[in-house]
């Protein structure tokens, strides 16, 4: 019997090594039409694959990528924060995307760059994606925790607007975030 004991206690363990694991590395507060929720960004292990790390927050910089004469690689560094309001998958959850660009050398808000605020609802009256239609983006700090985290405070509000389409009319939300992560180099 120990041996069988044995045997089950080790599949159990080779079993849970193929499952990722989930943590939160930030989060960020979310208030859509007066409804506030907390929503995480996580990372995740990769099974098969030790230290590797899947983040949902994340920064890169890009290498001129020229057209033409004209540089279309974004500016500055790219970050990219994508949340839900739980930390392990949840495929009917909502999720909320923001990214942005900040200057490499003083981590400041590069107004020039594209911002983009997407916000998606799975399921119910509001189900669709929405996107920032107005409103503003505020980094208030950005600190370099290590070599390849880099630690981001800011705020967000506006408002959100759905495409329409064949769900319906056109519809807004207003929204507004405050958000701490830890984003790491992708």
């Amino acid at each position: 019997m120990p041996a069988l004991a044995l045997v089950l206690l080790s599949g159990h363990s080779a079993w849970a090594q193929n499952l990722p694991v989930y943590e939160s590395t930030g989060t960020i507060e979310l208030a859509i039409d007066g409804k506030s929720s907390t929503y995480h960004t996580t990372s995740n292990t990769v099974p098969g694959q030790p230290g590797r790390m899947v983040h949902t927050a994340n920064w890169r910089t890009f290498a001129p990528m020229m057209l033409g004469g004209i540089n279309m690689a974004p500016p500055g560094v790219f970050i990219s924060l994508s949340a839900r309001p739980t930390v392990e998958p949840d495929p009917d959850a909502p999720q909320l995307k923001i990214t942005f660009s900040i200057d490499d050398g003083n981590h400041t808000l590069l107004e020039t760059a594209p911002t983009e605020v997407s916000y998606t609802i799975k399921n119910g009256a509001l189900a669709g994606q929405y996107q920032h239609a107005s409103g503003s983006l505020q980094i208030l700090s950005v600190q370099a925790a290590d070599n390849n985290t880099l630690k981001i405070t800011g705020r967000a509000a506006g408002t959100l607007s759905s495409k329409g389409g064949g769900k319906g009319a056109r519809q807004e939300l207003e929204y507004a975030a405050e958000f701490t992560v830890n984003a790491h180099r992708h």
